[in-house]
């Protein structure tokens, strides 16, 4: 059983909610605090009612009192960035460091490389079908709030500006991917990668949209200085341990090269320098 996210605060998160609520999928179950939970074509569907979708880090909680858990979330959300461009993105949650932006410092989420890698996909297949060919499509790295340590989250987003949140068939095209992903037609199951020291969006498009990889957690280039507590997190907090990691190699110092190397090793991830 999945659990998928919404938050009434957020545009496109609501856009969607309202799709699957027009076409009669949801059935109210119950509410607890300030979420109303539903039953979504046999899975859970948590609306919450005054929060921002990456401040809701009592999800887990709230979870926690269910007689039946999901083991799986998927949140459906807005994307922002500083120099807005039209995209969809999906990534894992947590902090590398401090939590600017909701969740615990220092502690990112369980991921699932193959539901993070297996939306991304599909966002590059469809948005042309949707006349949204001027959409980018990325993973992230790992950021933001909420921070949930005992399932595997993901993130996926529509941005990113209020001109594309408000773009309903962008959200037609997250609702078309969550209903693939409920009936088992959006998966994958590739080798599980981590990269590290890439940019912020991950530039490894041929290596994912290929099938070389299937990604979860990445430390981004602009981390500083990589700790060997990031890398082993970025290892251990995945559904499946990965086997390789992807290393941008000139965008770290020396000393980063040693220590990513020297803990890797350690772990008995393959290397896979990138240039």
């Amino acid at each position: 059983m999945y659990g998928f996210v919404f938050s009434k605060v957020d545009i496109v998160s609501r856009g969607v909610w309202e799709l699957f609520n027009r076409d009669g999928a949801l059935r109210f179950r119950l509410s607890i605090g300030d979420y109303e939970i539903y039953d979504l074509k046999g899975h859970l569907a948590f609306l919450a009612l005054n929060k921002d979708i990456v401040y809701l880090d009592d999800l887990e909680d709230v979870i926690n009192k269910l007689e039946v858990k999901p083991s799986e979330l998927v949140f459906v959300s807005r994307h922002s960035m500083k120099n807005p461009r039209p995209m969809f993105t999906s990534h894992v949650t947590g902090n590398w460091g401090v939590a600017e932006l909701g969740g615990k410092p220092n502690t990112v989420s369980l991921a699932n490389p193959h539901t993070i890698t297996a939306f991304y996909r599909e966002f590059c297949r469809l948005r042309g079908d949707y006349g949204l060919d001027h959409f980018e499509c990325h993973v992230e790295a790992t950021h933001h709030g909420p921070t949930i340590t005992t399932i595997p989250v993901t993130f996926i987003e529509q941005g990113s500006s209020e001109r594309e949140w408000g773009i309903v068939k962008g959200w037609e095209l997250l609702y078309y991917s969550i209903n693939e992903f409920i009936d088992g037609r959006l998966t994958s199951n590739h080798e599980p990668a981590i990269s590290i020291g890439d940019l912020h969006y991950l530039t490894m498009d041929n290596r994912l949209l290929s099938g070389e990889a299937d990604v979860g957690h990445a430390i981004p280039k602009y981390v500083n200085p990589i700790t060997e507590d990031m890398i082993i997190k970025a290892v251990n907090m995945m559904i499946d341990r990965p086997v390789k990691a992807y290393i941008s190699w000139k965008a770290l110092d020396s000393a980063a090269r040693v220590l990513v190397t020297e803990v890797l090793n350690k772990l008995g991830v393959k290397i896979i320098k990138r240039t």
